[in-house]
Parts: C-alpha cells; structure tokens; sequence
C-alpha cells in the first residue's frame, strides 16, 4: 500500500508542477506581450506627440503672421474695386480654415493614442485653437481688424494649452512598460 501512495503522490507532483510550469510559461508570454505593446503605444505616442508640436507651433506662427500683416490687408482691401472689406473676410476665414485644419487632424491622432490626462490636454488644445481662430475673423472685413484684444487672450490661452499639453506628454512618455501593467486599459 505504501508503494502505491508514492507512485500516487509522485504523479499529482507531476502534474502539479506541470500545471505550474503551464501557468508560469503563459503569464511570462503575457507580460512580454503586455511589455511589447507597452513599447510600440509608447513610440507611436512620442511620435504624434512630436509631430502635434511642431505642427502646433507652425500654425500659431502662421496666425501671427496672418495678424502681423494687418496693414497689407487693409491696404488690399481699400485698394480693391468691389467690396475689399467683404474680400478681406471671405480670405480671413479661408486662411483660418486653411491653418487649423492640418492642427485638428494632428489633434486627432493624438487623441486616438491616449492616455486620458494627453486626451485632457488635447481638449484644451481643441479650445485654444478655436479661441484663436475665433480671435483672429473677429471683426474681419472691417477697419477694426485685427482685434488685438481677443488676439492677445487667445494667444495667452493658446500659451497655455501648450504648456499643459507638453507637461502631460512628458508624464506619459516617461513612464516605462512594465509586466503586470496594461498601458493601453489603464490609460
């Protein structure tokens, strides 16, 4: 009978450190899968990250420098035959369009990618650029334009967006993958 309680004994050890090895061997796949993805989100985000920066930063100089040449407008405008200041409007509007459009596209990307505080900071972002696109057609096709007011709020407004924008990235960017960790539910 004692034989036959070893052999039993050494048979649920068997497969006891089977299953074990099974459960061990599937968790270590998991985690180096989970550490993968963690590295590939991690890239795709600094990339678009990167990518919203400089787009960014290109179209906020591309409204200056639609607002700084102020005079050459409204010299065009007075020159015009027809309606200048009409004109004026229609091409303020288009070139407002013109600009932010690539910025929401990028915007876009960004949020896709996450995390949440990223998402947060790109709806801040969405603001901003409203704000500045809305500062920038105020009283466009009139003499008053542009509105110097509501420009320099929208561009402190943009100021700090940005800010927040760069500080939840950098947070996100440097927290490495981990085992255990699942980025892409948590975030």
């Amino acid at each position: 009978m004692g034989d036959q309680w070893a052999s039993v004994i050494g048979v649920v050890g068997t497969l006891a450190g089977t299953l074990a090895g099974v459960f061990v061997g599937r968790r270590q796949v998991t985690d180096q899968a989970a550490v993968e993805h963690g590295q590939w989100l991690r890239g795709q985000r600094q990339e678009a990250y990167v990518a919203l920066l400089g787009v960014w930063d290109s179209g906020v100089k591309q409204f200056q420098e639609l607002v700084d040449d102020w005079l050459g407008h409204y010299q065009d405008a007075v020159a015009y035959e027809g309606d200048g200041w009409s004109e004026l409007q229609e091409w303020t509007w288009a070139a407002v369009r013109d600009i932010s459009e690539p910025m929401q596209r990028t915007l876009e990307r960004v949020q896709l990618l996450g995390p949440r505080d990223v998402d947060e900071a790109c709806g801040n972002l969405v603001v901003a650029l409203e704000a500045l696109g809305e500062a920038v057609r105020s009283k466009a096709g009139s003499t008053d334009w542009p509105d110097w007011t509501a420009y320099g709020q929208a561009r402190e407004q943009t100021e700090a967006a940005r800010c927040g924008f760069l500080t939840a990235s950098r947070i996100t960017l440097r927290e490495a993958p981990a085992p255990g960790r699942r980025p892409w539910r948590a975030m």
